[in-house]
């Protein structure tokens, strides 16, 4: 067996556990991405009831000592939550979408190195049966060679012809 074709076998192995990696992330994200929409969308309704005086829950009982709500500080912090993973969501998308040009680049160059190596096998094919059809010239060339006799054994054949047949 060809070694480059072992190590293609594997590479190619190598690549599909990895898309099925990248698609199981894939999913996970988007997994992810909705719910932090749903959280968003809660964040925004919360804000929204807040600015127009309409509150959806009981107004927070704890006030801090400057007079503002301490529900405005853990809205905020929400807010800031949300923030850092919708930042780390597109970091994640934009490093998935830098893998998936990879892999497809990868996989172009597997390409390519199959269709080498199919026509250097090709080549080597054609190549072994012009050897073959030679070897085979050669070995036909010598059974004539030897069947017929030359100047110098023709004397010998003729008396062990002559001696074999009186018998």
């Amino acid at each position: 067996m060809n070694p480059h074709t072992t190590t293609d076998t594997q590479e190619a192995a190598h690549l599909e556990k990895l898309r099925s990696q990248l698609t199981h992330d894939i999913e996970t994200m988007h997994e992810k991405e909705a719910s932090l929409k749903e959280y968003e969308q809660r964040l925004r309704l919360l804000v929204d009831h807040a600015h127009h005086g309409q509150p959806t829950q009981p107004a927070p009982q704890y006030f801090v000592t400057n007079g503002q709500a301490q529900g405005t500080a853990e809205l905020d912090a929400a807010w800031e939550k949300y923030d850092r993973s919708h930042a780390l969501l597109e970091a994640a998308r934009r490093g998935l979408a830098d893998d998936r040009l990879a892999l497809k680049e990868r996989e172009q160059q597997l390409a390519l190195r199959e269709t080498d190596v199919a026509r250097r096998e090709a080549w080597v094919k054609v190549r072994e049966q012009e050897l073959d059809a030679l070897a085979q010239a050669k070995a036909s060339a010598a059974a004539v060679a030897a069947a017929k006799p030359t100047f110098t054994t023709a004397p010998f054949l003729a008396a062990r012809n002559l001696f074999t047949n009186r018998g």
